[in-house]
């Protein structure tokens, strides 16, 4: 302290020179720190709302998919399932094929009746066979509905299923050999046949 005391007596004009330089630099510094702190106000509100857009969006995102849009339906399945064929005999046959494109595997069979069941109501007379005679059907695996049914031939001597593009077709196919002589392709989708 002596030291500036003394120096402040021998050159008076120099201490009042220094103090209005650190002023002026005080005054230098706060303004640039009052223009860096509202700078950094700006670019943290910016980031604020940011942050608060980017929200809004991510949680409109999971209520449209969460709530608006639907999940696709899904069969249920049932675990067992019955389905029975009056005065009908069946076939040494059974295939698995995805018949109605759900996802799951449906059942194919043949038997030997003179009427379908009564979800189709269709009888060998309809296809111009003797009654009574083969039958191809197929159910679905989740529930044992009737998908469709139609009669084939007098008797099914062979059957192929899951065959890829008869006859032209997308769709697998089925091919049956009837007695008498008979070829027939079915669709597995629709039940329809083609050539004999």
């Amino acid at each position: 302290m002596d030291n500036k005391d003394s120096e402040a007596e021998i050159h008076p004009l120099k201490t009042e020179d220094v103090k209005a330089q650190e002023n002026h630099e005080n005054s230098v510094e706060r303004r640039i720190v009052s223009k860096q702190s509202s700078r950094l106000s700006r670019l943290s509100r910016w980031r604020t709302a940011a942050f608060f857009i980017s929200l809004f969006l991510c949680l409109i995102i999971v209520f449209a998919f969460s709530f608006i849009i639907p999940c696709p339906e899904r069969p249920v399945s049932e675990r067992t399932w019955f389905r029975n064929y009056d005065n009908a005999a069946a076939y040494q046959f059974l295939a698995i094929e995805d018949v109605n494109e759900d996802k799951v595997q449906d059942v194919l069979f043949a038997f030997k009746a003179s009427n379908g069941s009564s979800s189709f109501n269709r009888s060998c007379l309809d296809e111009g066979l003797p009654s009574p005679c083969a039958f191809i059907a197929a159910v679905s695996g989740t529930n044992g509905r009737a998908l469709w049914e139609r009669p084939a031939a007098e008797e099914v001597e062979w059957m192929e299923c899951g065959i890829k593009q008869l006859g032209g077709a997308e769709a697998l196919g089925c091919l049956v050999v009837g007695k008498p002589v008979s070829l027939t392709a079915v669709d597995l989708r629709t039940g329809e046949w083609g050539a004999e």
